[in-house]
């Protein structure tokens, strides 16, 4: 699948999972196609805010501190995606669903991307467009685990789906955090 119908996947019953699931690439190879190009977005965007807003908002933190916090972003969030899989199978196994590696990475590497796209939103010096732009990238993510589950992992059930998202959700927001608190440390010490 390339990246161009992504909006199958929010929009279609199963249109656009079908082709994403059906294609059984290495983990690699999804991992090149989705989580790294689209993780170095927050990185780069965090890079560029610390520039241009940290410069006004944070004065005394220097280049180096923003330029340091990005690259601990981006470490930390290419480890997560590996991590987020596991636990995606780990969850849906435990809900006693049958959910290979290979769907649980295919999820993980896929459900955060609107959530990566968010942090263009930097480029808006305005703090109510950031944190609206965050809150939908996050409200896609949510969209696109709850998809997800239920064509990638294949559950057939709601209520175990929703189960299913609502924890995997859960536990990304945490994951999620951790990396926000990880990427600004250097910023903030």
């Amino acid at each position: 699948m390339n990246i161009l119908p992504f909006h199958t996947l929010f929009t279609s019953s199963s249109e656009g999972w079908d082709a994403l699931a059906g294609r059984r690439a290495s983990r690699f190879r999804r991992f090149a196609m989705f989580a790294a190009p689209f993780s170095l977005i927050p990185p780069l965007m965090l890079e560029y805010a610390g520039r241009h807003l940290g410069a006004t908002l944070l004065p005394s933190v220097e280049i180096q501190a923003w330029n340091t916090a990005a690259l601990f972003f981006l470490l930390a969030e290419l480890a997560t995606v590996p991590l987020m899989a596991w636990a995606i199978r780990s969850i849906a196994l435990s809900k006693g669903v049958a959910a290979d590696e290979h769907d649980a990475f295919t999820l993980a590497t896929v459900a955060p991307i609107p959530l990566w796209l968010s942090a263009l939103v930097l480029f808006i010096p305005n703090p109510l467009a950031i944190v609206a732009g965050l809150v939908f990238g996050l409200a896609a993510s949510v969209l696109l685990i709850f998809r997800g589950v239920q064509f990638v992992l294949d559950v057939n059930e709601p209520l175990i789906a929703l189960d299913i998202a609502y924890v995997v959700t859960a536990l990304g927001l945490v994951a999620w955090v951790v990396l926000v608190m990880l990427g600004l440390l250097p910023v903030l010490s």
